[in-house]
């Protein structure tokens, strides 16, 4: 992807972002906006807000008059254009949605793009295959996005420097241990510093990337593909480590219904010592 295409998606993510977050805004008057209206593409329930999300989203791409496959978290797959699509873009228009209905300040939106600019096979693209991340904490404002092989930015400023911590003792923790019972996870969970859970997988990882925290794991292989497409480039390109729980690199092709295991940490060093924890 050349630097104008980079720089013209990185502006229209700008654009998804900010037409999303005044829909939202906007449908706080809304009564019912915490009722589930259907069970979306991504076989989960979807909420109201949820559809005010991805209708601004698909809104904003309609009026590019670009041509691309999207694949977005209620609508599932679709082509937006009539011409051969260009690129590939991986939709959570609402992380964190019982966080929007409640309230709490941490929610946004996850955008991925792969180009398709020389693909043939739509089924063969992978996460390694992604060249711009991008994530929103809508309460906050901050802004994390990424350019494969470039660097990752905050706020369009380098980011923080990635937490240097090497041993589990050390540590701060994301995990959503209550999805897994398991004693060895258990353990783990006892030797760290501190143990965090906000509710939005996407501005989490992000937390990884900038220093906030030092390590995000869910070891079920129960992570959207969709959830987590932007955030580890962000966390790869600020020098972090992204594997699933064996210490694979992450292949998963994108599609909805991807699910996988998911350990990211600032540090080889660190990233070892789990693993010794959990293996």
């Amino acid at each position: 992807m050349n630097a104008e295409k980079i720089k013209y998606w990185l502006n229209v993510s700008n654009e998804i972002s900010e037409n999303v977050e005044k829909a939202i805004d906007d449908s706080r008057k809304d009564p019912e906006l915490s009722s589930i209206t259907k069970i979306g593409a991504d076989g989960t329930p979807t909420h109201k807000i949820d559809e005010y999300a991805e209708n601004a989203a698909i809104e904003v791409l309609e009026n590019t008059n670009k041509s691309l496959i999207l694949i977005s978290e209620e609508i599932g797959k679709i082509k937006i254009g009539d011409d051969k699509a260009e690129i590939l873009l991986i939709l959570d228009p609402l992380d964190g949605t019982s966080n929007a209905t409640r309230m709490m300040p941490c929610y946004g939106i996850s955008i991925a793009i792969a180009d398709l600019e020389d693909v043939d096979n739509l089924e063969e693209v992978t996460l390694d295959d992604i060249e711009i991340g991008y994530v929103k904490n809508f309460p906050t404002g901050d802004v994390y996005s990424a350019v494969k092989n470039q660097g990752a930015t905050k706020n369009n400023k380098k980011i923080n420097p990635i937490s240097d911590v090497k041993k589990v003792s050390d540590a701060t923790l994301c995990s959503y241990v209550y999805r897994a019972k398991s004693e060895k996870l258990s353990n783990l969970c006892s030797s760290v510093r501190r143990m965090r859970i906000m509710g939005s997988i996407a501005i989490e990882m992000c937390y990884v990337a900038d220093g906030a925290y030092d390590a995000y794991l869910d070891i079920g292989k129960i992570v959207r593909i969709l959830d987590i497409a932007a955030s580890q480039l962000i966390i790869q390109e600020n020098n972090g480590i992204v594997t699933d729980y064996d210490g694979n690199k992450l292949s998963s092709k994108l599609k909805l219904t991807e699910k996988t295991s998911i350990m990211a940490t600032c540090t080889k060093q660190l990233h070892d010592d789990m693993m010794s924890y959990l293996h």
